[in-house]
């Protein structure tokens, strides 16, 4: 793999969530990681200790990787080979391009739809992950997105997904409601900057229920599903797919 910017999208796919955020609201964004108010440090504490066991050699696909400062963090020191990062950011891919550098691995950065650019993938994919992204979809576009996943994820590979996630039996208000109820643990927002957020997860965000997780898994033909983390708001969880 040669280092490489990759092809810039044809055509905008608008995703309120992915734009603003990541584009518009960025400052917002790395305010929210740096806080930990989503639980990335335990997220990806998890996905290190999965690679670090993983005892081998492996390649890295990150889908909506953002700026890649964390996953950069986690990825040093293990025996990663290359790293493949696709976002729909210009502004987060030039930030992450910085941040793998010092890997010194082979990388790619993709500027692209996530959903677009794995329907189109074709070579095979050893370890795959993606980060509070797929919740944007609904429970059919899940479902072909991780049967496409299966298909290209290798037999001894994984796919990984930090994601929203309800107990069985919770609705999507119920899980809204809980959502509302962190505003008083946000304190380096100020009012507009949680409301800026809230009202993009009210419009974009769809939680599934840990079985409809577990199920869509293995509709999608994966074997093995297990949850390595589970964030203590019990909004999120990090679910490990495997054949």
């Amino acid at each position: 793999m040669v280092n490489a910017r990759l092809s810039e999208p044809a055509h905008d796919t608008p995703d309120a969530s992915t734009v603003e955020l990541f584009q518009r609201e960025w400052q917002i964004y790395r305010k929210m990681v740096d806080n930990d108010y989503l639980f990335h440090r335990g997220a990806y504490g998890a996905l290190r200790r999965f690679l670090v066991a993983l005892n081998r050699r492996f390649a890295f696909l990150d889908l909506a990787c953002g700026d890649a400062s964390v996953s950069a963090s986690i990825l040093a020191g293990t025996q990663i080979s290359s790293y493949r990062g696709i976002d729909f950011s210009a502004a987060a891919l030039e930030l992450a391009e910085a941040n793998i550098t010092p890997l010194g691995i082979p990388y790619a950065l993709e500027r692209r739809d996530f959903v677009e650019a794995v329907s189109e993938m074709t070579e095979p994919v050893d370890i795959a992950w993606i980060g509070l992204s797929l919740h944007h979809l609904h429970v059919p576009e899940k479902g072909a997105f991780l049967a496409r996943m299966r298909r290209l994820i290798m037999p001894s590979g994984a796919f990984l997904i930090y994601e929203n996630a309800s107990p069985d039996g919770e609705t999507r208000a119920e899980w809204m409601s809980r959502w509302d109820a962190q505003e008083p643990h946000w304190t380096a927002y100020s009012r507009d900057e949680w409301d800026t957020v809230t009202a993009l997860v009210h419009a974009a965000d769809f939680p599934e229920t840990d079985t409809i997780w577990h199920s869509l898994g293995r509709d999608a033909g994966f074997a093995h599903i297990r949850e390595l983390f589970r964030a203590p708001s019990d909004l999120f969880r990090l679910y490990c797919f495997q054949a």
